[in-house]
């Protein structure tokens, strides 16, 4: 993992005033949170899908070679360039964690039993493989297992390196204090982390590009606009 401790300078590098304005967003989202039905809307309807977009944006220049953090995305038209990137997200998701959700409800909610974990783990493992693939090839085609396991298989050591700094940073930022006021402190930390872990997805994929049966041998990359 040597090779990605650049990533840790990564939000500040070049734009520093584009992490300073994402925190500004951050901070909004908080205070949206609190203004019932207009709130709600303007969390899943445009600050949401635009941070969404902004981390997929991270991987895809990333993966590209750009070493400062990227600007923000350019939203000409507010369903394919922000909600449709948003979608493809919750489908990395929705993908991952299915079948645990369907094991839940074959097992009428049972948390305690022991194909929980496995499911749970699948769903973990298998989410940033998908998540960096949609976000480089900016299309839906990123959920292929087929894509998914070629892109393990290329460097298995590598991509359990990435997990754990997923796992790590997660960590991080499910315990940091939290309140009223501490979630405002903590944003900057929160959104430092999050920047870290697209920068060091993104040096992933440039560092084992890869190509499936049926696709070009370098992918494309339009991105998200």
């Amino acid at each position: 993992m040597s090779d990605y401790l650049s990533s840790l300078g990564y939000p500040f590098r070049g734009r520093p005033m584009v992490f300073i304005f994402g925190v500004l967003i951050i901070w909004a989202m908080y205070l949206a949170s609190w203004a019932s039905l207009i709130g709600l809307i303007a969390n899943f309807c445009f600050l949401l899908p635009f941070m969404s977009v902004f981390f997929m944006k991270m991987v895809q220049q990333s993966a590209m070679g750009e070493e400062e953090i990227c600007l923000f995305p350019e939203l000409e038209d507010w369903l394919d360039s922000m909600m449709m990137p948003f979608i493809q997200l919750v489908a990395c998701m929705v993908v991952s964690f299915l079948p645990l959700v369907v094991y839940l409800n074959v097992a009428d909610w049972d948390l305690d039993g022991p194909l929980v974990w496995l499911f749970l783990a699948a769903g973990v493992v298998y989410f940033p493989g998908v998540f960096m693939r949609t976000a480089v090839l900016d299309s839906f085609s990123g959920l292929s297992p087929a894509g998914w396991w070629m892109l393990v298989r290329r460097a298995p050591v590598a991509y359990a390196g990435v997990l754990a700094a997923i796992g790590a940073g997660g960590w991080l930022i499910l315990n940091l204090p939290s309140g009223l006021l501490l979630d405002f402190a903590m944003a900057p930390v929160k959104l430092y982390i999050t920047c870290v872990l697209m920068n060091v997805c993104g040096l992933f994929m440039l560092k084992h590009e890869f190509a499936e049966e049926g696709e070009e041998d370098d992918f494309s990359i339009s991105g998200p606009a």
